[in-house]
C-alpha cells in the first residue's frame, strides 16, 4: 500500500501537469505585453499606435462622414465616363487603337518607373563593398541616400571571428517559458554569429539592404501585365451560378477585410520594426486619395448603368445597391449586404476601386518582405481573384481596378523613395542585428519567443 507521502507526491505531479497549460498562457501573455512595449512606456506605445495608423483613421473618418457634405455643392455625377473609358482602354475588338495606346502607355510607364525609381542606383543600393571593408554608394546614388548608408567593419563579422555575446537577448521580463527549452548563451551566440555572417554575405552579394528573396520589381511588373490580367478576369465574369457567387463574395467581402488585416499582423510579428508603419502609411495615402477622388469626380458603377441605362441621370438622393451581392443575401437568407450598401455614404465612387488598391498594396508588401515564394504567389493570386470578383459582382469596371492599382503604385513608390521609407527600415534592422541590438533588431515574434528554438521561425534573417 503506497504511503501517504507517495500519494501526496503523485497528487502534486498531477496538479503540476494540469496547471502547466494555464501557466504557459500566463507566461505567453506576459511576454506578449512586454515584447509589445519593447522598452516603451504604455503611454508611448498608445501614442505611437495612433501616429502610425493616423492615415488609415483619417481615411475612415472622411468616408464615414462623406454624407454630411451638402448635396448642392457636390460635383455632378459622371454616368458614362467610366464605362466609355473602360471600353476605349480594354475592348480590343471595339477600340483597337485605344487598347494599343493603353498597352503602349503601360509599357512606357513601367520602363520609366524602373529607370527613375526602381533600378538599383535609384534606391540607395550598396553597389560595392570596398577592399577597406566599408560600404560605399555607387556614383549613380544621390547624396541624400548616401547619408543613410552606415559603415560597418566587415572584418568583425568574418567567419573566423568570435561569436556574439550570448546574453545580449536576456531580459528581466522574459524568463523560462513552459513547454520550451531555454537555449544556452553559447547556443545563442553561435546562432547569432551564423546569422550575421549570412547578413554580410547578403550585403556583399546583392549590394542592397533589401530582405532575402525580395521581389522589389513587382510593382512595375504588375503594372506591365495589368491589361492582360484584367481582360482575363473580365472574360470569366459570365455564367452566373451559386458556387461563383460564394467564391466572389469570399474575396470581395471577407478578403477585402482580412487580407490587409492579416498582412499587417504578419508584418508586425515576422518583420522589421517600421514595416507595419509603412504599410499603414501606404494604405492611408492611397485610400485618402481614393475617397477624395470619389467626392471630387463621382462616377457610376456598372450596376447603375445595367439597372437604369447609360443615358439615365444620377443624383445624390439615390441609395446604394449591392448588385451581385444581393444573390448572396438570397442564398444566405439575409439582407445584410443590401442594407449595408443601401446606407453607403458614397454611392458613386467607382473610380478608383479601393478593393483593387488594398489588394495590390498587400501584394506589394508581401512580395517585398516575404522569404517564402508561396506567400508571394498567394498574394498575387488574391489580386487577380479580387479583380475578377469586383467585375463579376458588377461593382467595378476594369478602368476602376487599374486606376486603383495606380494609386497603390504611386503610394508604394513614395515609400520606396522617402528618406524614412523602406531603405531606412531595412538598413536600421540590419544595422541593429550586426551590432547585437536586440531591441531594434528583432521582430515581435522573436521577442515573444526569445531564447527558444521558436525564435528562429519569426526571424526573417535566419
Amino acid at each position: 500500500m503506497p504511503s501517504f507521502f507517495a500519494v501526496q507526491a503523485k497528487g502534486m505531479n498531477i496538479l503540476r501537469v494540469l496547471v502547466r497549460p494555464f501557466l504557459f498562457i500566463f507566461q505567453f501573455l506576459y511576454r506578449v505585453f512586454w515584447s509589445g512595449l519593447n522598452e516603451k512606456s504604455l503611454i508611448q506605445l498608445v501614442v505611437s499606435f495612433w501616429i502610425n495608423f493616423a492615415p488609415v483613421f483619417v481615411w475612415l473618418m472622411i468616408f464615414k462622414n462623406a454624407g454630411l457634405i451638402p448635396k448642392k455643392i457636390r460635383p455632378p455625377i459622371h454616368v458614362k465616363l467610366a464605362m466609355n473609358m473602360d471600353i476605349f482602354m480594354f475592348d480590343f475588338m471595339k477600340k483597337p487603337i485605344g487598347s494599343l495606346i493603353t498597352l503602349t502607355g503601360l509599357a512606357a510607364v513601367s520602363w520609366l518607373l524602373y529607370k527613375k525609381f526602381y533600378r538599383p542606383s535609384a534606391y540607395a543600393e550598396l553597389s560595392s563593398i570596398s577592399d577597406d571593408n566599408s560600404f560605399e554608394m555607387s556614383s549613380g546614388g544621390s547624396s541624400d541616400l548616401e547619408d543613410q548608408v552606415s559603415t560597418f567593419d566587415l572584418a568583425k563579422y568574418h567567419s573566423s571571428t568570435p561569436s556574439a555575446p550570448g546574453d545580449f537577448q536576456d531580459d528581466v521580463h522574459h524568463g523560462d517559458l513552459v513547454f520550451f527549452h531555454k537555449l544556452s548563451h553559447r547556443r545563442i551566440a553561435a546562432r547569432t554569429a551564423e546569422i550575421n555572417r549570412k547578413i554580410v554575405e547578403h550585403l556583399q552579394t546583392t549590394g542592397s539592404y533589401r530582405p532575402y528573396n525580395c521581389w522589389h520589381l513587382s510593382p512595375i511588373l504588375l503594372t506591365a501585365a495589368s491589361w492582360v490580367l484584367l481582360n482575363i478576369a473580365h472574360y470569366f465574369r459570365v455564367e452566373v451560378y451559386t458556387a461563383k457567387d460564394l467564391f466572389a463574395w469570399a474575396s470581395y467581402v471577407l478578403g477585402h477585410f482580412f487580407v490587409p488585416l492579416f498582412t499587417a499582423i504578419w508584418l508586425y510579428v515576422f518583420h522589421a520594426p517600421g514595416a507595419l508603419k509603412l504599410f499603414s502609411f501606404g494604405l492611408g495615402m492611397q485610400n485618402i486619395a481614393g475617397v477624395l477622388t470619389h467626392l471630387l469626380l463621382p462616377t457610376a458603377p456598372p450596376w447603375f448603368i445595367h439597372l437604369n441605362g447609360e443615358n439615365s441621370t444620377a443624383n445624390y438622393d439615390m441609395p446604394g445597391y449591392a448588385a451581385g451581392l444581393t444573390r448572396i443575401d438570397v442564398e444566405m437568407g439575409t439582407h445584410l449586404h443590401s442594407k449595408g450598401f443601401h446606407a453607403s455614404p458614397i454611392v458613386f465612387g467607382a473610380v478608383p476601386s479601393l478593393h483593387s488598391a488594398m489588394a495590390v498594396m498587400a501584394f506589394y508588401f508581401v512580395s517585398y518582405y516575404s522569404r517564402w515564394t508561396i506567400l508571394k504567389i498567394m498574394a498575387l493570386s488574391f489580386v487577380c481573384i479580387q479583380w475578377w470578383a469586383t467585375i463579376y459582382l458588377d461593382h467595378h469596371w476594369r478602368l476602376d481596378l487599374i486606376v486603383g492599382m495606380f494609386y497603390s503604385l504611386v503610394a508604394i513608390t513614395i515609400l520606396r523613395t522617402w528618406s524614412k521609407g523602406f531603405n531606412k527600415v531595412d538598413k536600421d534592422f540590419l544595422d541593429a542585428r550586426l551590432r547585437f541590438d536586440f531591441i531594434r533588431g528583432s521582430t515581435m515574434g522573436m521577442r515573444v519567443f526569445r531564447n527558444t528554438r521558436l525564435q528562429s521561425f519569426f526571424d526573417p534573417l535566419s
